[in-house]
């Protein structure tokens, strides 16, 4: 009825029984949560002939995934994370109540330099508005001048919390490689018009760039810019 397109809220039916071919719409479902504008992720419920709003079980500042339901129970598992939070398992007795974290995978990770993530919004050169991701250094400090690279492939801010890890990459660049290094890494979203992808690409990227300078802390004769496929064709249009 469409609460989910009015409130900028993606909501997506997940089976939490494996062993069904269809959805009982008597039965109440479960529904994994997105908002389009602050970028939060969680579950609401509902009902397939219900004459109501669906309800929010909860929403929060992190990304969810893999959620599984025992056979026998009500109990559940699933991820959730973070740009700096990796992704442990969660668990919870019935239906999401009193969570408590039942993994610590990745314990290594306090010993190291890890990163900060914000979303960012400017104007682009034909007056929109648009937002894109800024990671920062965990030390970060707004007096000093920083090193950046500019980094690109469409759209990627609701990327917010999705947690990156040091690891070989064939073509993009791994933004905690650069940020434990004392660099910023600014990606911003690309919209684009039919027959015009280059004249996009400088409108967006050079834009949202330049928004990113005038907040003082980055050594503007410092600043790369790295495209892979796709991007790198933007990127030698740009240049």
């Amino acid at each position: 009825k469409g609460f989910g397109r009015k409130n900028k809220i993606e909501l997506r039916y997940i089976s939490l029984n494996t062993e069904t071919d269809y959805i009982n719409s008597k039965e109440e479902i479960l529904l994994v949560a997105f908002n389009k504008e602050n970028k939060q992720g969680g579950y609401y419920s509902t009902f397939l002939n219900s004459l109501t709003d669906p309800v929010k079980i909860f929403m929060d500042d992190f990304s969810f995934s893999g959620i599984i339901k025992a056979k026998e129970s009500g109990a559940l598992i699933w991820q959730k994370s973070s740009a700096k939070e990796f992704p442990d398992i969660w668990y919870s007795s019935n239906k999401f109540s009193e969570p408590f974290k039942i993994s610590r995978a990745n314990p290594q990770q306090e010993d190291y330099l890890w990163h900060t993530v914000e979303l960012v919004k400017w104007k682009t050169f034909d007056g929109k508005e648009e937002e894109g991701l800024l990671y920062k250094p965990e030390n970060f400090v707004p007096w000093k001048k920083y090193p950046m690279i500019v980094t690109f492939y469409e759209l990627r801010s609701d990327r917010l919390h999705s947690h990156y890890y040091p690891r070989p990459s064939l073509s993009p660049v791994n933004i905690l490689e650069y940020t434990s290094n004392g660099y910023l890494v600014f990606v911003p979203n690309i919209r684009y018009t039919a027959g015009n992808p280059g004249e996009c690409a400088v409108n967006y990227v050079v834009s949202g760039t330049k928004s990113i300078i005038e907040k003082g802390y980055v050594d503007r004769y410092k600043i790369g810019i790295q495209g892979q496929s796709w991007g790198a064709y933007q990127l030698a249009y740009i240049i």
